[in-house]
């Protein structure tokens, strides 16, 4: 995931919860608002519509003279007379209102839920009864007609209180249902607000592990490089521009210390090249006047064969060191190459020849296992020959100065995916590993004596040929001591690879 895309979480989750709360915030205000007041407006129009009921029942009482008049007392209750005709007209004209009253309850949508189907129905019925029985009393007025129309009055009245009280009743517990979705709704705002601060911690989290941390290790990578620390590594594991830029700092860093390495490396060689050209001129002059002296008493003293034999040694110990001095021109002069057909068999046999007389005075035998070398596959390879021989010749001669009498030093060859193979090994006392680098290194050597031309000139040869070698000592793990050189070559080095 990319820096960008990572940043574009965060803010969309920030965003998100932003939006969840406020959203949640306001849906649970206006929830609890309606809820709680739904029950107060649904029971207000049927408890004003009862009220009007209710009232206008007592005035009904009080119009029949309910609680004035003692009844069966023909001379103090409106039983006869000419008040039940004023009255009787006055109880249906209130009656009427009554049912008015009722039709307009049923148009309120509440209604059915407050009071009830059946409870508005009973209410019309017993409207009705009382209408009719003050018709039929106020045409025939009796104290029985008279007893039914109060009692009937009166049962309204109660019933309607019945339904007032169970109105209230559900009107308390709509209350106390409210205050359970008041705290409900606190919670879940309770519960928003402690998942927008998780929220935002996981997001600090994300940015400090995403950003920052990345941030703060290529600030402190930057610092360390400013100061010359190369050394230093940026570990940031992971795939995004900040990581990439994190490994192209490791990537700057190993290529600013293999520059330092390599100009440091090419100050030292030009150095030793200059002075090795400055030994070299110092030396030749006087080196070719000793060997022009021997040839001349040599042909002087012909008769004399034991002072011929000092003269030829006297030769051929110009010959070496002139060849030592040559070698040293080449390690600090640039190796170029002049490819050609060649094959790896014979060039290796031809060094083993040439060597065996040396091998056969330290009482050291030369074993050639060709295995694969001897396949088609690399009958003919191209390369320097003459410069894969001058590398064969430093590593069989560095063995055989190693190797102990009456061992054995065994040079095989192998081939494998378009390389052949090299192996040369000795049981002398082995190489400390961490020598392995040094000592391909011009002019270092541990052996008393030694030039340290010999190796560098190898790894010089080899790495032009686009191959390598590397050092196996001691044999076997750390059972037995010794050294094994092993070289790996193209067999086909192209002409135009760069040299």
């Amino acid at each position: 995931m990319s820096l960008r895309a990572k940043f574009f979480v965060v803010l969309a989750l920030l965003g998100l919860t932003l939006a969840v709360n406020v959203a949640l915030s306001i849906w649970s205000i206006r929830f609890l608002e309606r809820e709680l007041a739904w029950p107060l407006r649904s029971a207000q129009p049927v408890l004003s519509g009862l009220h009007q009921i209710k009232r206008l029942g007592e005035q009904q009482s009080s119009e029949l003279g309910i609680g004035r008049f003692a009844i069966g007392d023909p001379g103090r209750s409106p039983v006869a007379g000419s008040e039940t005709t004023e009255i009787a007209p006055e109880v249906i004209a209130t009656e009427l209102e009554v049912l008015a009253a009722l039709d307009r309850m049923q148009t309120v949508e509440s209604l059915r839920l407050r009071s009830g189907v059946s409870t508005t129905e009973n209410l019309r019925a017993r409207s009705e009864e009382i209408m009719q029985l003050a018709q039929q009393w106020g045409e025939d007025p009796h104290e029985q007609r008279y007893r039914l129309l109060v009692s009937r009055i009166e049962a309204r009245h109660e019933l309607i209180e019945r339904i007032e009280g169970r109105i209230i009743e559900d009107t308390r517990l709509a209350n106390d249902y409210g205050q359970r979705l008041r705290v409900m709704m606190y919670s879940i705002i309770g519960v928003s607000v402690l998942g927008a601060i998780f929220i935002g911690a996981f997001t600090v989290v994300l940015l400090r592990r995403w950003v920052l941390e990345p941030v703060e290790q290529l600030r402190e990578g930057a610092l360390r490089f400013g100061r010359g620390d190369f050394d230093h590594t940026i570990g940031i594991a992971t795939s995004d521009e900040l990581g990439q830029l994190g490994e192209e700092f490791n990537h700057m860093a190993s290529l600013i210390i293999s520059m330092q390495d390599e100009r440091v490396e090419r100050e030292r060689l030009a150095a030793m090249g200059e002075m090795a050209q400055r030994t070299v001129h110092n030396l030749r002059t006087p080196l070719a006047g000793i060997r022009a002296l021997a040839e001349t008493t040599q042909r002087e003293l012909s008769d004399n064969p034991e002072l011929c034999d000092i003269q030829s040694r006297i030769i051929q110990t110009v010959d070496r060191f002139e060849g030592w001095l040559q070698g040293m021109l080449r390690v600090s002069s640039p190796l170029r190459l002049h490819l050609r057909a060649y094959k790896p068999i014979e060039l290796v046999r031809g060094v083993i020849e040439s060597h065996r007389s040396a091998a056969s005075s330290r009482s050291v035998r030369l074993i050639l296992e060709a295995g694969a070398a001897g396949d088609s596959g690399i009958e003919r390879c191209v390369g320097d020959p003459d410069q894969l021989e001058h590398a064969m010749t430093a590593l069989l001669s560095n063995a055989i100065d190693y190797a102990p009498s009456g061992t054995d030093i065994t040079i095989s060859l192998g081939a494998a995916d378009g390389y052949w193979t090299a192996r040369v090994e000795d049981h002398g006392p082995g190489i400390p590993s961490e020598l392995h680098e040094s000592v391909f290194r011009p002019y270092f050597t541990t052996r008393k004596g030694g030039t340290g031309i010999g190796l560098a000139l190898v790894k010089r040869i080899i790495d032009q040929h686009r191959g390598s070698i590397t050092i196996e000592s001691p044999l076997k793990g750390v059972s037995e001591p010794g050294t094994a050189f092993c070289v790996c070559l193209p067999c086909d080095l192209a002409p135009d690879d760069p040299e």
